[in-house]
């Protein structure tokens, strides 16, 4: 299992792709928006599934940061629509 560090709002946190599949395990994926991440066939809302996975408030990153994080542990995203 590869961790890579990343840095949000000033705190540094270590995730693998495995650890966001092991915490969303068993989580309702909410209404999804406009972005979304696809994690074991189930489609999360990007920054559910940062907040959920790395244990971040939600106000404290955007959308776009949530997209790079889970872009670079290798998951599937997509929009809404598209």
């Amino acid at each position: 299992m590869t961790k890579d560090t990343f840095t949000i709002g000033g705190q540094e946190f270590s995730l693998s792709a495995e650890d966001v599949e092991r915490k969303l395990k068993g989580v309702e994926a909410e209404e999804l928006q406009r972005v979304y991440v696809e994690v074991s066939g189930k489609r999360y809302p990007v920054k559910q599934a940062l907040a959920v996975s790395a244990g971040l408030i939600r106000s404290g990153f955007t959308t776009q940061m949530a997209v790079r994080v889970l872009r670079k542990l290798g998951f599937k995203l997509g929009e809404v629509g598209r």
